[in-house]
């Protein structure tokens, strides 16, 4: 029987800590938050297939870099997971976090001298990271460095939606752990999906989703045109991730 990894795909900002509180509290030091990143950045899953060989004790690992899909392997069945959140709302808990944290990254340093706007009207120009233009499509579709996303890359995402079992949504976390749940305990995990949420930077929590939203791109006036045409894809996954959770849930 193959060994069974838990890869927790952490995409930055979207509620990843918490999932990482999850496989932390069930697995102990079985559980491995890995932060060697430049290999894991270089060398892809030829080097995390490598990494876990040599740490068998490993059960669940979780890393910021796994930005690519995975092949079939003959030794370990990796269980990949993610998580979606609405590319919007998204968008100001970057902001707010890269504002707090003791970083010298190009977004730390701008965020700390800039308003919401500007850091986003920054943000929006091609020669900087894309760490909100259809940053979450990049992942789904294994895509690294391309500056401009074409429909091939969404409709790669789609297909790893599609394919994916794990595929959380933020602001669905309750249903998300009910869907994990079932799905565990198909490849015969058990796992306790009970949680305490965790890094919350968030404003404006009290208000629901659509107005949390408003409020965003009320405060970013006429660039919201630019944010919205430039997470064009996201927004579209997204809407893919809902419609199959509901789907699945209501099954």
């Amino acid at each position: 029987m193959k060994r069974k990894v838990i890869i927790h795909k952490h995409l930055f900002k979207n509620a990843g800590t918490t999932f990482d509180w999850i496989l932390k509290n069930n697995y102990g030091n079985a559980f491995c938050d890995h932060r060697d990143d430049i290999p894991m950045r270089d060398k892809g899953e030829k080097y995390l297939i490598n990494f876990l060989e040599k740490n068998p004790e490993i059960k669940a690992l979780s890393s910021h870099h796994i930005w690519f899909t995975f092949s079939p392997s003959k030794s370990i069945e990796l269980i990949p997971v993610y998580f979606l959140r609405h590319p919007i709302e998204r968008i100001r808990s970057v902001y707010m976090f890269e504002r707090k944290q003791q970083s010298e990254t190009s977004g730390a340093k701008m965020a700390k001298k800039t308003n919401f706007r500007e850091y986003v009207e920054w943000r929006m120009r091609d020669n900087v990271s894309a760490t909100i233009r259809n940053f979450q499509t990049r992942y789904f579709a294994g895509v690294k460095n391309v500056k401009h996303l074409k429909d091939h890359h969404l409709q790669n995402a789609i297909k790893e939606l599609k394919r994916c079992p794990f595929v959380g949504i933020v602001e669905y976390y309750d249903e998300s752990m009910l869907l994990f749940e079932q799905e565990f305990k198909k490849l015969g995990i058990g796992i306790d999906l009970t949680y305490e949420v965790q890094n919350v930077t968030q404003k404006n929590i009290k208000l629901g989703l659509n107005d949390r939203i408003n409020s965003i791109l009320e405060d970013l006036g006429d660039l919201s045109k630019v944010v919205l045409s430039k997470n064009n894809y996201d927004i579209h996954l997204y809407e893919k991730a809902i419609a199959k959770l509901k789907n699945i849930n209501n099954a």
